[in-house]
């Protein structure tokens, strides 16, 4: 998951990338983590964390671009095409030995996979600008807003 953290120390704030757990024998690394919550941050719990990448860069998603892209993917033909000799060859692998049903469904579920290990914040974003844009077409299919 990617986080905020306070260096305990220094009192500096950071993004990370990390794995957190309660149990540390679920972690490679572990490091105490005092985690606070609720409306207050008066609730304090004691976890733990495995820094995977300190000090990430954050990629500020440009909404208005990321909505044309949706509109553009529901128009436009949505086949994704690599044209790679070497990844069909891994991917047919992958469907061989059972991994996957398809080619189609490896490069999905690979992809999916990496986008929500490696772009979260954009995940989220998507999934949030897709809702609003159902939201839109459904209300417009039924006449309007009459909430408005």
């Amino acid at each position: 998951m990617t986080l905020q953290v306070t260096d305990g120390d220094t009192k500096e704030i950071f993004t990370t990338r990390a794995h957190i757990a309660q149990d540390p024998e679920e972690l490679a690394d572990p490091e105490p983590l005092t985690i606070v919550r609720g409306p207050h941050e008066s609730v304090e719990e004691e976890w733990f964390i495995e820094i995977l990448e300190a000090e990430i860069d954050e990629i500020e998603i440009d909404q208005e671009v990321l909505s044309e892209c949706i509109k553009q993917s529901q128009e436009n033909s949505n086949v994704v095409n690599a044209r790679s000799d070497e990844l069909r060859a891994l991917l047919l692998y992958l469907v061989e030995t059972g991994r996957y049903n398809s080619v189609s469904e490896a490069v999905r579920g690979l992809l999916e996979d990496h986008l929500a290990d490696n772009y979260p914040d954009l995940v989220k974003e998507y999934v949030d600008i897709r809702t609003e844009l159902e939201r839109e077409e459904l209300s417009s299919q039924l006449g309007g807003d009459r909430n408005k």
